[in-house]
């Protein structure tokens, strides 16, 4: 044997295997690497595209919920509605009523200037013509019933309506009051059914020179229609998106509005002449079964029918409606799935690439195992060749994600995107035109930058806590543009993990409902307000009154007062002038009352000519400043006032109680005050009188 040629085999052996195992491990390290970044590519984008339908069902939620909100708002309106209107229609008359009667009382006899005064309102009509004036007198008999005449003449004194109540006595007390006006709530004869009742509102008032009733109103279920069709042209025009929009069908299937479903309006689905609409609208009745989203056939704003749209689904029994958002195709979706499609042409390329490659590889593999001198450097030279083309189609799919990254701008909710840290990264445009702000603005740093006082720590700990536990929160958050103004908005944040369960990013998106919010602060003044001199009135009274005693129990070294005031002879100038002239007055009033208090006090009207002062609770005797204050009341009310050309001449009585001294609950307060004014008034008026326990004795000895 020829031991020399031992050591050439064992090198040779050697070499082979290794050459063997370095094909092997270069295989599968590039195998390895193009798989892995294959599925994080598709890995993003299903997150992306995820993320994006998340928009979309939030933007069809939000719109049908907003439609809602607006359409409740309308529906309970009504009979606020109905009081303004109705009030103002009653003045009116009186007005009329009290110029005619001062013109002709001395030309007429009594008969024919009531049977005058009675035709002049006769003819007037109002609420869409179904509204009118009615007269009456203290008996309860019917002078003027417009829609009902034969009545007239017949005393409506017992009558009673389907509830066994007897409205006209109802009537007759308001009117018998000390304001002598009022609001009534009764039940009278539909207009589509004589035979049955349904609610209604009316304002009444006295008419003094005959001591009549005068009075108008509507039927509540009335006026809310008349608000349903003014809601439903509201909500057919919203449009959002590019083809996003709302429909409306009630709860039997008929077709209430909506784009693309105009032919149907007004019909029910057992009407279409369609057997496919028929059982396109049949379909969608038995999906809705609560608020959520659907999948189902409906229509596109074209009035092309869609086999199957997503659609978000609200009822609102009030009215019956079935409200529904569809439609909406958010733009950068579709971007996104072209992406998606040139990525996996690229990813097929790269699979016959791989084939190709790994062919040539195991190739170079034997000619380098036979030639091993002059072999070896092209192995490498192809191997960094299929790097180079890997590291090109690399590049390439880089460049599409951050395409699809762009598709962000064209949302139109704001959306920021911060690091792991909660540092800002990302914005979109729609951002900037909601906060004014741009990136270089913001980059990099936190999102407390955009936010405002107006949100305790509390909230924010909340919400973080929500970020963290659940990974998303959605709420209403008082944020602040660039030029300093505060807005609110809607803001649903969202935790975006990698495959580690690691945070990576934090996204938020947000709307301003900047609107949204001004209405219903106008329902809340409205709710809180008295509506002749916008005043506070009772129930803000109450509530502040309340707030300040509990203030007092806290500090024993604070006092408070209450005032309680109202106009000497008032009802004369009603009863002279008239209401108008009267209401004029104690606008006047309230407007020089609010000039004389501090800031810190609060004036409100609790009826009639009568108002209440709330002097803030403050250390020390409070005595001297309620008695001063009074004292200044008296002196502005006394001044000369001009209304409509008539120079009055004015007095005032009040009546002042301190807390804790005279009583530290809001009743007993308020009775105190209420028996000094009492007593201010009884010693000659035009002076004020403050609380003593002598005169809880006089009036139990009167």
């Amino acid at each position: 044997m020829d031991f020399t040629k031992i050591p050439s085999k064992l090198g040779l052996s050697f070499f082979w295997l290794i050459s063997v195992l370095l094909v092997f491990l270069l295989a599968g390290f590039f195998t390895y690497f193009f798989i892995a970044n294959q599925q994080y590519n598709h890995t993003n984008l299903d997150k992306l595209q995820a993320s994006i339908q998340q928009h979309i069902n939030r933007r069809l939620q939000y719109e049908v919920n907003d439609a809602i909100h607006f359409a409740n708002a309308r529906y309970h309106s009504a009979e606020q509605v109905i009081m303004t209107s109705s009030q103002h229609e009653v003045t009116q008359a009186l007005d009329v009523m009290n110029r005619f009667y001062e013109q002709n009382r001395r030309r007429m006899s009594d008969v024919e200037l009531k049977r005058q005064l009675l035709e002049l309102l006769r003819g007037v009509r109002f609420f869409n013509g179904r509204g009118y004036l009615f007269v009456g007198d203290q008996q309860g008999k019917g002078l003027l019933m417009p829609t009902q005449p034969e009545l007239e003449g017949t005393s409506m004194m017992d009558v009673q309506d389907d509830q066994g109540v007897y409205f006209i006595r109802r009537v007759r007390q308001v009117t018998e009051s000390a304001a002598g006006r009022g609001y009534v709530r009764y039940r009278w004869y539909s207009l589509d059914d004589r035979q049955r009742m349904e609610n209604k509102i009316a304002f009444v008032a006295r008419f003094e020179p005959y001591n009549w009733l005068v009075g108008a109103g509507d039927y509540v279920s009335q006026i809310q229609q008349d608000l349903q069709q003014e809601v439903i042209e509201y909500l057919q025009g919203i449009q959002f998106g590019k083809n996003g929009y709302l429909s409306i069908i009630d709860l039997n299937g008929k077709v209430i509005a909506g784009q693309g479903v105009e032919q149907f309006v007004g019909k029910t689905y057992m009407q279409l002449e369609n057997p496919a609409d028929r059982a396109r609208i049949a379909t969608l009745l038995g999906e809705v079964k609560s608020d959520g989203f659907i999948h189902t056939g409906w229509y596109r704003n074209d009035g092309q029918p869609d086999a199957d749209q997503l659609l978000y689904a609200s009822v609102f029994p009030a009215w019956g409606w079935i409200v529904l958002a569809g439609g909406y195709a958010d733009p950068s979706l579709e971007l996104l799935l072209q992406q998606r499609a040139q990525i996996m042409q690229n990813d097929r390329d790269s699979n016959i690439t791989l084939v190709l490659l790994m062919a040539v590889l195991l190739s170079i593999a034997f000619v380098m195992m036979r030639y091993y001198a002059r072999g070896f450097s092209k192995v490498f030279s192809r191997f960094q060749l299929n790097l180079d083309q890997q590291s090109i189609t690399l590049d390439e799919n880089a460049r599409a994600l951050d395409i699809s990254e762009r598709i962000v701008d064209a949302a139109h909710e704001g959306i920021l995107i911060t690091d792991a840290d909660n540092h800002i990264i990302r914005i979109n445009k729609s951002f900037t035109r909601i906060t004014g702000y741009i990136l270089e603005d913001v980059k990099g740093k936190n999102p407390r930058i955009l936010g405002s006082t107006s949100n305790s720590t509390d909230f924010y700990k909340a919400m973080w806590h929500a970020l963290t536990s659940q990974g998303q929160w959605h709420g209403e958050i008082w944020n602040r543009r660039k030029n300093g103004s505060l807005y609110p908005q809607a803001l649903s944040i969202t935790s975006y993990c990698n495959a580690e369960g690691e945070i990576e990013n934090y996204i938020g998106t947000f709307t301003d409902i900047s609107q949204r919010k001004a209405f219903e602060e106008q329902l809340e003044h409205m709710a809180q307000s008295d509506s002749l001199t916008d005043l506070p009135n009772r129930r803000s009274l109450s509530q502040r009154l309340q707030h300040e005693l509990d203030v007092l129990k806290r500090h024993p070294d604070h006092q408070l007062g209450l005032m309680f005031m109202d106009l000497d002879l008032f009802k004369t100038i009603n009863d002279t002038y008239g209401h108008g002239v009267g209401d004029q007055v104690l606008i006047t009033i309230a407007r020089r009352l609010n000039e004389i208090v501090r800031v810190t006090d609060m004036v409100s009207r609790v009826g009639g000519d009568e108002f209440v002062i709330l002097l803030g609770n403050e250390p020390g005797e409070m005595k001297p400043a309620a008695m001063k204050l009074a004292q200044r009341i008296i002196e502005a009310i006394s001044e000369p006032l001009l209304v409509a050309g008539i120079e009055l001449q004015l007095t005032t009585s009040i009546g002042v109680a301190l807390a804790p001294k005279d009583s530290s609950d809001a009743a007993g307060l308020m009775e105190c005050a209420d028996r000094a004014l009492y007593q201010a008034k009884k010693e000659g008026s035009n002076n004020v009188k403050l609380f003593n326990t002598s005169m809880v004795k006089d009036e139990i000895e009167l």
